[in-house]
Parts: structure tokens; sequence; C-alpha cells
């Protein structure tokens, strides 16, 4: 990727409540870019504050309105305000590897979508695999496209794309719905693999979401 159009990507970073991790993040992703937007999704701790230390751009829901809503948020301040050409979605609980973005920016010359996908060994639970698994299945199935690992929250969406993407989920549903519209308009995606990397197995997306993920496919067939 050009150093022109690496320096228009934009990484947003949603979180709650991740004082605790928000300083590592950043600090490991500044050593990458300084293109990063933080969205503090109504956290009662100190998280905005602190990530304020690090970076200018750091946006504030008043309360909590969900991974969705605070994805949307960033894409709308990086395309609309920032003129980004494109974005890099990472987790703020330290989950994810910034050595890393340099795969995203690379496939993004070629994609639209990109999807980290993180290897189904030991480092992650077995349920959790199963139920990503199926995820995948029934995107398949209902959409005919195949994309793995579609939990993970480490992928890349570029402004053309985003036109297509844009979701309704407010929620942990945003991810089910990314790779549901991917798959139904076609748009051209690649996957790179990413590390499996776990430091509380009771945080993100539970088996719930997914569930209720799987759940809203359906709806999802004949709306979009």
């Amino acid at each position: 990727m050009s150093k022109q159009l690496k320096d228009n990507v934009w990484i947003i970073i949603p979180g709650l409540n991740e004082e605790k991790y928000i300083s590592t993040v950043l600090k490991k992703v500044l050593k990458q870019s300084k293109n990063i937007i933080v969205v503090d999704d109504g956290s009662q701790d100190k998280m905005a504050i602190i990530a304020q230390k690090l970076t200018p751009h750091v946006l504030c829901h008043s309360i909590n309105l969900g991974k969705g809503a605070a994805l949307k948020t960033g894409c709308e301040y990086a395309f609309k305000t920032l003129k980004a050409d494109a974005v890099i979605f990472m987790d703020s609980d330290d989950q994810h590897d910034p050595e890393e973005l340099s795969l995203f920016y690379k496939a993004l010359e070629s994609s639209d979508v990109v999807f980290g996908v993180r290897a189904f060994d030991d480092k992650m639970p077995l349920v959790r695999i199963m139920m990503n698994r199926l995820a995948s299945a029934v995107i398949y199935f209902l959409f005919g496209e195949y994309i793995p690992d579609i939990p993970s929250g480490y992928k890349a969406i570029s402004k053309h794309a985003y036109k297509k993407l844009a979701w309704n989920s407010q929620d942990y549903a945003v991810e089910m719905e990314i790779a549901a519209r991917t798959a139904k308009y076609k748009m051209p995606f690649s996957t790179i693999p990413i590390k499996t990397i776990y430091h509380d197995l009771e945080r993100g997306m539970t088996i719930l979401d997914t569930v209720r993920m799987i759940t809203k496919i359906l709806s999802w067939r004949i709306s979009l």
C-alpha cells in the first residue's frame, strides 16, 4: 500500500469500560499508525480520559448503545469528517496484535472488505469454535459465501464498501450483519490470518450473542 493511501486509513477502536487495557492497546497501535479513533460506548470508568491523552480523536456515547452503534459512530466520523479511504476495526481489550495491521493495509489494496481470521487451535475454547463454525455455515447456506471467523472483531472495510455494508445492528450482531451484507452484495473480500489471543474468556461476544445473531439472519435474508 502506498504511503498516501496508508495515511488515509483510520483505525477504529470501540470499547466499554476498558480502562484496564486501553492505554496498552493505544501505545501498541501508535507504533504502527497515528490514525486512531476511539469510541467510548458509555463507559463508567476512565477509559475516555486515558484515551484522550494518547489520541485527539475520542468519541463518546453518553449511554451504552452497543458495539454496532460504536462502530457506526466511528465510521461516520472517519468517512465523513476525516475523509478516510478505509477503516480497520480493532477491539480495545488487547486481544488483537497491532503488528498485524500491515497485513490489513496490504489486503486493502485489492479488497473492499478484509476479515481477520484466527486459528481454531487450543487457544480458542471448543464451544466458541463450534459456534463460530455454525455462524459461517449459516451465512453460507443463506447467502452463498463462506466467511470464516465471523465473530472476530479485527476487520477492515473501504469507503466504497461502507455504502453497502452500513449496518442496522447496534449490538454484537454487527459482526454477523457485516458478513451477511458482504455475502449478499457479493462484495470483494479477502481473509488474512491473525493471532488467537484471549485474556478473559468471559469478555467479548458470548454464546448467547452468537445465538441471537443467528436468529436475526433469517430476517436479513428477506430484508437485505
